[in-house]
């Protein structure tokens, strides 16, 4: 039988990654020692087999052992070395290029700045959720075709109640959370990362930056909505914006609307941003329904409230006439510089 000590007095004198992995080849690889060993164990006896074949076990983890705390000195030399040969010299006379915030970033700070002028809550929220969060939570009924895995990327980690986990499809998510999270009355904007099984073209994306700000108190009404987002709008577009609001169905609304801002460029005229329409269709909005202020335990006779959610990317390409809101993620330093 092969003898431990002798083995790590072999693997003592080892002095260089080549003789470590010599040593390896004749006591742990395909062809080790210990196998034969292992193979002999046959032609025993049962009480003889589990003798031998707990000290052979027993030598075979302290070798290994051994072995990779030997080759974990030989690495971390090998990196010493590295690093000694890649020493900085900070006396030399280099140009530093200094870094910015990406377009994307500047543009979701800018929007958070205008928010908090007007003592607003950021918060962030999660991007992966509960199916019950990003859809039930929010008057999405299961059978919705947005719950589809067509249209919602499922994780494979499960939630306390054994539903899989998915990618938040939208900051609703967090609506009633935070609503029971702050309290009312309540002003909350949460910006963050949505992901959806969109095609990829110049105005969709897989993942792209999202955000939804809610506004929760008593005798809100449409007026009041009108009038804070023209303000918001223009506060973050740097132009006096004139918008409409045209009737459209979200099930976490009622009312819902679809709001077109007048086209900034040419305000109205003819661009090929707003293709002679004179108008952009900029987000979705409509008063907080009944039954998501019931699942944040608020009694809709008492309180009303009313949301809207909006791409980051969307306004970021109108607020610089950016054509292609993939030149966002592409990694094109080009386009980056440009905005730095």
């Amino acid at each position: 039988m092969i003898e431990l000590k002798h083995a790590l007095w072999e693997l003592g004198k080892v002095a260089d990654a080549v003789q470590l992995d010599n040593f390896f080849q004749i006591y742990l690889g395909k062809r080790w020692l210990l196998n034969e060993e292992f193979k002999l164990l046959v032609s025993l006896g049962s009480e003889d087999k589990k003798d031998k074949w707990a000290k052979l076990s027993e030598i075979k983890t302290e070798l290994t052992a051994a072995y990779e705390q030997k080759q974990q000195y030989f690495m971390m030399g090998k990196i010493n070395e590295q690093l000694e040969k890649d020493l900085v010299d900070i006396s030399l006379d280099v140009t530093t290029e200094y870094g910015s915030y990406s377009l994307l970033a500047k543009v979701r700070r800018d929007i958070e700045d205008v928010y908090k002028s007007m003592w607003f809550i950021i918060d962030y929220g999660h991007e992966i959720v509960t199916k019950f969060e990003n859809f039930e939570s929010v008057n999405i009924p299961l059978s919705h075709p947005a719950t589809e895995m067509h249209d919602t990327i499922y994780l494979e980690d499960k939630d306390p109640s054994w539903q899989n986990l998915i990618l938040r499809t939208h900051n609703s998510a967090h609506q009633v959370q935070d609503i029971m999270k702050y309290g009312v009355p309540l002003k909350l904007w949460s910006p963050g990362r949505v992901y959806r099984f969109d095609s990829m073209d110049a105005s969709h994306d897989v993942m792209f930056q999202y955000a939804e700000g809610i506004i929760v108190d008593k005798n809100l009404g449409i007026a009041h909505f009108k009038d804070t987002m023209q303000k918001l709008l223009s506060a973050i577009l740097w132009k006096n914006i004139i918008i409409r609001m045209r009737p459209s169905y979200f099930p976490f609304v009622e009312p819902g609307f679809e709001i077109d801002a007048q086209c900034p460029i040419c305000g109205g005229t003819w661009c090929s941003l707003c293709k002679g329409s004179g108008w952009i269709e900029l987000l979705g909005a409509g008063m907080i329904h009944p039954k998501v202020l019931i699942n944040a335990w608020l009694d809709p006779k008492e309180w009303s409230g009313f949301a809207r959610w909006v791409g980051v990317s969307r306004l970021a390409a109108i607020k610089y006439g950016i054509k292609d809101i993939r030149y966002f993620t592409n990694g094109d330093l080009r386009f980056a510089k440009s905005f730095a």
